[in-house]
């Protein structure tokens, strides 16, 4: 529940019914803290390279559009499933973050993703 739900010791007491003692125990003697932050940041390592690989990807398509060049299938259906699953992916990233939001940190811009809805996938 602390792991995968991130869910306060307070609650997990109260659904298990057992004292903040054994619970603060059980955090250290298993290192929850340091599990579910290597978990978050294995997360945000995979939510990155996918970004990067989204916009790798683009940008060939974009570069096969102004060559007049055919994109492979593989290359739309690939971009269109990562796609799918952007706003998932970036809500996960720049949550914690939001604070420290720089342009640096913006992996696909907005007329980017414009351009791929418009030309690529006919929206």
């Amino acid at each position: 529940m602390r792991y995968n739900e991130k869910q306060p010791l307070d609650v997990i007491g109260t659904k298990l019914d057992l004292s903040r003692r054994t619970l603060f125990y059980w955090k250290k003697e298993y290192e929850w803290d340091k599990k579910r932050f290597e978990k978050d940041r294995e997360q945000e390592l995979f939510n990155r390279e996918l970004l990067n690989f989204a916009q790798k990807i683009m940008d060939k398509i974009s570069n096969d559009i102004d060559n007049n060049q055919q994109t492979p299938q593989a290359e739309m259906y690939s971009l269109m499933n990562i796609l799918k699953n952007l706003p998932q992916v970036k809500q996960q990233i720049t949550e914690p973050k939001q604070k420290q939001k720089s342009k640096k940190e913006e992996c696909l811009p907005e007329d980017i993703v414009k351009i791929v809805e418009r030309d690529i996938l006919g929206m």
